[in-house]
């Protein structure tokens, strides 16, 4: 069985809807990872409609050409009544979606229009989502290996400024072929005590933290690494002390089954290297996306196995400061290990 369609047959174990829909947009808005996952391609203004044991993708006729080249799946014009194409492919039944990316006035319009009855299978997404096959894994890794590198070349303060060195970053990105998984964090000073600070005019003191991830492939980095122009600082010493922690939590992820065991192993360790308590959680699950499935937090259920691509990142946040260690992990049948 082909990968595209091992999704399916997943997404529909135990489901308890008989047919899936969902949705990609305007092509400015970027394409809709449920959408780019379950079809394979990134066709904008469509629909993709799915069965237990088939699929259709429903465009209009400027990507209609584009949609019978890269959907895994059938792809059809809309006819004059597109609501009536979505609910003869949908037929009876509860109908999945992904609330976090139909929008509202799409959602509002099916229901009346198309008298769809839908159910929240955005859950069932991730789940999915949140196994890679080793085809996905590998573009994990390459572009993992592209922001390593352009991280591990990178000198500060070649920049003035925290906005100076974002941009440096996002040219670096372009340079290697990719594009910025998100917007960079470039903090100094008492900016770094902020997690998600946005870059400013700021001049580049002696201690720089630096958030940034490339996407290469549709797939996701995350790293954070802090640089210091001097030796012996405190914020150096917190920074190791962050780095030990990432260690320890990676010899102990085969004792984690679920999110909420390594947010305790991450807690205790933390507290055991003298760092504060956390203001987020330790990591998240990465690929299409940033953040995906699975969480870390305190009381996520979400489980860990073969598959898992993590991003852990332990931190510790002070009144004038802030460090962060942040690297990527993938679960495989040999254990866990740096991707």
């Amino acid at each position: 069985m082909d990968e595209i369609s091992a999704r399916r047959k997943m997404l529909f174990a135990g489901a308890k809807f008989s047919s899936v829909l969902l949705a990609n947009g305007d092509a400015a808005g970027g394409v809709a990872a449920n959408f780019a996952y379950f079809s394979g391609c990134g066709v904008d203004g469509a629909y993709l409609i799915l069965k237990k044991n088939k699929g259709v993708l429903y465009t209009h006729e400027m990507n209609i050409r584009a949609a019978k080249k890269l959907s895994h799946y059938p792809a059809k014009l809309f006819g004059k009544k597109p609501f009536v194409d979505v609910k003869k492919a949908a037929g009876r039944g509860k109908v999945g979606f992904s609330s976090l990316e139909m929008p509202a006035v799409g959602y509002l319009a099916l229901r009346k229009k198309a008298g769809l009855k839908f159910t929240d299978a955005m859950g069932k997404m991730f789940e999915v989502r949140g196994k890679k096959s080793p085809a996905e894994i590998s573009k994990l890794a390459v572009s993992a290996k592209i922001a390593r590198k352009i991280l591990e070349d990178l000198d500060p303060w070649q920049c003035k400024t925290e906005e100076e060195l974002a941009c440096r970053l996002k040219i670096a990105a372009l340079e290697a072929g990719a594009e910025i998984s998100f917007e960079p964090i470039v903090a100094t000073g008492v900016n770094s005590s902020m997690p998600h600070h946005t870059p400013t005019g700021k001049k580049l003191g002696d201690a720089v933290l630096v958030d940034f991830g490339v996407k290469m492939d549709g797939y996701c980095s995350d790293f954070t690494r802090c640089y210091f122009r001097r030796r012996g600082m405190k914020e150096q010493q917190s920074y190791s002390k962050c780095i030990s922690v990432f260690e320890e939590i990676l010899e102990g992820l085969p004792n984690c089954k679920m999110g909420n065991g390594v947010a305790a192993l991450s807690a205790s360790l933390l507290e055991r290297h003298g760092l504060p308590k956390l203001p987020h959680a330790i990591g998240h699950g990465i690929g299409l996306e940033v953040h995906e499935y699975p969480h870390l937090g305190k009381r996520s259920v979400d489980t860990l196995g073969p598959g898992t691509v993590l991003a852990i990142e332990p931190s510790a946040y002070f009144s004038g400061y802030g460090v962060r260690f942040e690297d990527m992990v993938v679960c495989t049948k040999m254990g866990w290990k740096k991707i």
